[in-house]
């Protein structure tokens, strides 16, 4: 939680109906523009700002937070409670981490594929490595990601939870055309899994 939080706002003077709020933290990587509640959906911070009545659009860039209002509105009504949502997201723990600016700028003009490759190397083969497995990519389909469980992992009985909470989580988070992950392990194949399964 970052022990102080200064948060800059700025009227465009050439469109005064736009005004720009520059934290110190990175709200998005890349650009972004959101002027519809659906096309908030996962993004926490653009969908409680879209809650506000008079904002009709908001744009992610970096560090910039970009408003634009409706024109019955004041940035005199707007400016405090913009604030308040923009600082109780940064103290939320939902903002990006150092780390996760990292791997996300590392993402940018990677493929689908390769984007996944690139995860599964950095984020989760090491973690997994400590219980004697590895994950592998078999193939990526119309939005599904197939995967193969080795090692420790093939017939281990944390399998699915590995899967769910932390495959999934990582790929989904950082990956959103993909929107389901198969696992394709034979799992009653393993020999030497870190959690035998129960006998059935």
């Amino acid at each position: 939680m970052p022990d102080h939080i200064q948060i800059v706002n700025e009227v465009d003077r050439r469109n005064p109906e736009i005004c720009r709020f520059t934290s110190e933290t990175t709200l998005y990587v890349g650009t972004k523009t959101i002027a519809k509640a659906d096309e908030a959906m996962g993004m926490p911070l653009a969908e409680r700002l879209l809650y506000i009545p008079g904002i009709a659009k908001i744009q992610l860039i970096g560090h910039l937070l970009v408003v634009t209002k409706t024109l019955d509105k004041q940035w005199s009504d707007l400016v405090t409670e913009i604030e308040s949502v923009l600082t109780a997201f940064l103290i939320s723990g939902l903002a990006l981490t150092a780390d996760e600016v990292n791997d996300r700028m590392m993402l940018i003009g990677r493929n689908t594929r390769e984007k996944i490759q690139y995860l599964i190397d950095t984020q989760i083969n090491p973690g997994v490595a400590e219980h004697g497995g590895f994950v592998r990519v078999v193939d990526v389909t119309d939005g599904t990601l197939y995967v193969k469980l080795g090692g420790g992992c093939q017939g281990c009985g944390a399998a699915y939870f590995t899967l769910r909470q932390g495959i999934e989580t990582i790929i989904k988070r950082n990956v959103p055309e993909i929107h389901q992950i198969v696992d394709v392990t034979n799992h009653s194949a393993g020999t030497s899994p870190y959690y035998r399964r129960p006998e059935q």
